[in-house]
């Protein structure tokens, strides 16, 4: 996703509005205040409220594959790439309380939005391929389909530990829960 200085200006308020005062009360005038921007400036980049949200969503995922990716750089052990990008979603950026909000926000109106659950799926499509494939290069011996199945049960199993994390913050917890991924995608 292309954005111009100011669009991501916009989202990240947008963001910040949601978090702070729920999808309710983010308002294309709140968020305008919030990003320091006019609304007619705002209105300019997005049409209305639902393409904003729909724009925040795909840049917070946008977000989260791209950091999961970064942390491939410079790894050749295929078995180090699978740790490392499962471990990718877990850093301090993405544990946040804010971040964890938003998350949460999104995945409810996902629910109730068919443009956010299209946007939500095409990530979560684009995070499993990916995982999947670095499974499959770790386990060679696997089908595309038992790859696809771990990346899959990696990913819920990560969903959850983000859930946890909001409500707990145990870092035990996480250690133990992001081996548990690892176990998942490297069963023989």
């Amino acid at each position: 996703m292309a954005l111009t200085e100011t669009q991501e200006q916009i989202l990240d308020a947008a963001m910040q509005c949601i978090v702070r005062d729920g999808l309710d009360g983010a308002t294309m005038r709140s968020v305008a205040r919030e990003a320091d921007v006019s609304l007619g400036l705002l209105s300019y980049h997005f049409d209305d409220k639902r393409s904003l949200i729909v724009a925040a969503f795909q840049l917070a995922t946008d977000r989260l594959f791209t950091a999961s990716q970064a942390t491939l750089a410079d790894l050749d052990d295929p078995e180090d790439r699978v740790r490392a990008y499962i471990r990718g979603a877990f850093t301090d950026e993405f544990l946040t309380p804010d971040y964890l909000a938003l998350r949460l926000a999104l995945w409810a109106i996902s629910r109730s939005d068919p443009l956010i659950a299209e946007a939500e799926s095409k990530h979560e499509r684009r995070y499993t391929n990916r995982l999947a494939s670095l499974i499959r290069a770790a386990r060679p011996f696997i089908s595309a389909d038992e790859a696809d199945q771990r990346a899959t049960d990696v990913i819920v199993t990560q969903n959850g530990l983000w859930l946890n994390w909001a409500r707990y913050q145990v870092a035990d917890d996480l250690t133990r829960g992001l081996a548990r991924c690892e176990a998942i995608a490297f069963s023989d």
